[in-house]
């Protein structure tokens, strides 16, 4: 767990941005404020941001986290560093999708999270950080959230909302799994991996409702959960 990254700052934040930014998200992700699944979800992110507080808040600890994380850069850095100052946004991203090739997770999200600092309107950049999170196997909501920038920045990409459709089933959220799989639908009904979707009754759809009538999912939610499942091993090659 990155202590800065759930709570949403960057490494050089103050003590009293730390302070700020710990009552702020804790306000938002407070149990009480949340029912059924997502309760459990809050619950989960309100201990993470008390654990990434505690460990902040200790100056100490604080300063080996941004020592760490400044070596990190650095070594990013030195890559190339006659021509570090002209790099442009992108250029930071290539060098992230390579190290994240060769399997240097850290560098890769240093590298990327500077890129995306640099230029945050990039959904590319956003969907290489989710992909450096998922192989990480840290907090999905940080992938999740990363996914939805990018969906935010690109909404026609149908395979950022099939990837989201899968992590919203994990975490038990069916009904934002489902609009995730119908967004992809409404975008290319043709798609491939909705194809496979369509075939395996995923989404439970015959075609289009007739004119003012909605559209219906058929069977019972845990079945349409296990189908969604089944759907997402096979995409992401674990079935």
């Amino acid at each position: 767990m990155n202590p800065f990254n759930v709570l949403e700052i960057p490494p050089e934040a103050t003590p009293e941005d730390i302070k700020a930014a710990y009552h702020r998200l804790a306000k938002r992700w407070h149990p009480d404020r949340y029912t059924g699944a997502e309760k459990e979800e809050a619950e989960s992110k309100f201990r993470e941001l008390a654990e990434a507080f505690s460990t902040l808040k200790d100056p100490i600890k604080r300063l080996a986290l941004q020592q760490q994380m400044a070596k990190v850069q650095y070594h990013a850095a030195a890559m190339e560093p006659e021509s570090a100052k002209e790099r442009t946004p992108e250029d930071w991203a290539v060098l992230a999708k390579a190290a994240f090739d060769e399997g240097k997770t850290d560098q890769a999200r240093a590298l990327i999270h500077y890129a995306i600092r640099l230029d945050d309107k990039k959904s590319n950049y956003h969907l290489l950080l989710a992909g450096i999170l998922e192989k990480e196997g840290g907090d999905l909501r940080t992938v999740v959230k990363a996914l939805e920038t990018a969906v935010r920045l690109a909404p026609r990409d149908v395979e950022s909302h099939i990837r989201l459709a899968g992590h919203f089933q994990t975490l038990g959220m069916t009904a934002r799994a489902q609009r995730h799989l119908q967004a992809a639908r409404d975008i290319s009904p043709n798609h491939p991996k909705l194809r496979t979707a369509s075939r395996k009754g995923v989404t439970g759809m015959k075609g289009q409702a007739a004119p003012g009538k909605k559209e219906k999912i058929s069977g019972p939610p845990k079945v349409l959960l296990d189908q969604l499942m089944n759907l997402w091993n096979r995409l992401t090659g674990k079935g």
